[in-house]
């Protein structure tokens, strides 16, 4: 944040306080923790994908890591490649809006 416009909005803050009401100060400085609770909880919320998205890595490359997997693996791209071969695939291509469509 630009720190010209924080501290102007800082002395903003403080002036408005002043002339108020101390029910109202203290609504203020309520609805100001309310709006800094958010900020953490956004922010642990965020970590918490990031864990979530590295524990789900880790189980899929323990996953892929398996005889079972390569084995599956090997299959179905042997299945596609015979399915190219026999002329039963399309090229493909990607449009400007990231889709696919044929090539």
């Amino acid at each position: 944040m630009n720190t010209v416009t924080h501290k102007d909005n800082e002395r903003t803050l403080i002036n408005i306080a002043r002339f108020l009401p101390s029910s109202r100060v203290e609504q203020l400085v309520d609805f100001a923790r309310f709006l800094e609770a958010q900020i953490l909880s956004e922010n642990i919320v965020k970590e918490e994908a990031v864990l979530e998205i590295e524990a789900d890595n880790e189980r899929w490359d323990a996953l892929m890591a398996t005889d079972k997997a390569q084995t599956l693996l090997e299959k179905m791209a042997g299945e596609a490649l015979a399915e190219h071969q026999s002329g039963k695939t399309k090229p493909m291509a990607f449009n400007r809006k990231g889709g696919i469509e044929p090539g």
